[in-house]
């Protein structure tokens, strides 16, 4: 059994890019040509800005809001900047560091990015909250490759900084771990992570449940989709229609119609509408059964509905 402190950051393992390089950056990027960083013999500088500034962590807001324009204005340039008020021993707000890893991310610059959050985490001082967490695995879950990107850092040995920093992930980015992990394909991880979230405390929700489901229907576990299936009704959380899309399909692709066409059914019961794709899903997988008359007779139900089916884009599991 893992005790507390282990259990609460490796769960997340997919934000754990934090180990600083030693000499050259053992995690080359390959997901995009960035800018390289700034000439450090051409490196902007914060004399005047800090000049006036004594305090480890400034408290006025307009201190705060200078030397983060700064940063902004210069984006490129934030690893460099925020170095030299690191060696003054002075550190923005985890409010004010979220906005300079937003502005990261916003530029498309993932190598930034993670600059920008090794530094802090090196530091053992600036301080983080989970909002600042949640930013950088958002920035890598955009990128088409920077999902296996970011899990390549979770196999080296950096994880112990971010436990001396006795955070605790919330629900949402708990939720963003289980998506990266998930579309990365590691279903094993992001079934673990599943795990270690409710050990923590955490109720999974909604997006939880629905993010796991959709994942391990993918590999073609369909027992596991039904498991977290009833899962999430005993546990109160009630199935939407993403939910059962994702189950139906995935039933009516093992080949259990019966079961796919009893969750349709009582989908219906619970008044929830069915979409386009769901019922071309139906009826693609009643004819790979050879059920052709039923499928027929699916056919005829969906063109009497009409405009009264569900149809926008989230109601479709990809």
């Amino acid at each position: 059994m893992l005790s507390a402190s282990s259990r609460r950051f490796r769960c997340h393992r997919a934000a754990e890019l934090f180990k600083p390089p030693l000499g050259p950056d053992p995690f080359p990027f390959r997901i995009q040509k960035s800018p390289p960083l700034p000439d450090p013999n051409n490196r902007p500088s914060f004399t005047t800005v800090t000049s006036s500034i004594n305090d480890t962590h400034p408290s006025s807001e307009s201190q705060q809001e200078t030397l983060v324009t700064q940063i902004l204005s210069t984006i490129e340039n934030a690893p460099t900047l925020l170095q030299s008020l690191h060696n003054k021993r002075i550190f923005l707000t985890p409010k004010s560091f979220n906005r300079v890893l937003i502005s990261a991310a916003q530029s498309n610059h993932l190598y930034l990015v993670t600059q920008i959050f090794k530094l802090a985490v090196a530091s053992k001082i600036q301080p983080l909250n989970s909002n600042c967490y949640l930013t950088v695995a958002k920035a890598f879950a955009k990128a088409s490759d920077g999902v296996v990107e970011l899990l390549s850092f979770t196999e080296h040995d950096g994880n112990k900084q971010v436990k001396d920093r006795n955070f605790t992930p919330d629900i949402y980015t708990y939720n963003t771990v289980l998506e990266i992990l998930g579309r990365a394909g590691r279903t094993g991880e992001m079934q673990g992570v599943f795990g270690e979230m409710k050990e923590a405390g955490i109720d999974p929700d909604l997006v939880s449940y629905n993010t796991v489901i959709n994942h391990v229907r993918k590999f073609g576990e369909v027992d596991m989709c039904l498991l977290y299936f009833k899962e999430m009704c005993e546990k109160g959380v009630q199935p939407d229609l993403l939910t059962y899309t994702t189950v139906i399909d995935g039933l009516g692709r093992s080949g259990d119609i019966e079961e796919s066409l009893k969750l349709f059914g009582e989908m219906k019961e619970r008044r929830i509408r069915p979409s386009l794709y769901l019922y071309r899903a139906v009826i693609s997988n009643l004819k790979k059964m050879g059920k052709v008359e039923m499928a027929a007779s699916f056919m005829e139900e969906m063109n009497s509905c009409g405009s009264s089916l569900a149809n926008r884009k989230w109601n479709k599991c990809e």
